[in-house]
């Protein structure tokens, strides 16, 4: 799954700057999670790619999304909560 997809899946009433905060947001899950990788091989940001991607399905406010994007960069890489 690949940034591009989620951001062709977005409702069509997400602001521009709602999908630019989608786009950073994905870019620091993925650099969080460089060299990460799922037990299927495939990089670990895959996964919150595939959870933003149901939450976008769903219509809920953009601030969802980025939440999907970045549900596990506290918990699985040393980025913490300032």
């Amino acid at each position: 799954m690949k940034l591009n997809n989620l951001l062709e899946s977005l409702p069509d009433y997400y602001s521009s700057v709602d999908r630019e905060s989608i786009t950073r947001a994905y870019h620091f899950a993925e650099q969080a999670h460089q060299g990460q990788k799922r037990i299927s091989g495939e990089p670990f940001v895959s996964h919150c790619l595939a959870v933003a991607t149901i939450i976008a399905d769903l219509h809920i406010p953009p601030v969802v999304v980025i939440a999907g994007l970045l549900h596990d960069t506290v918990e699985d890489t040393p980025c913490t909560i300032p």
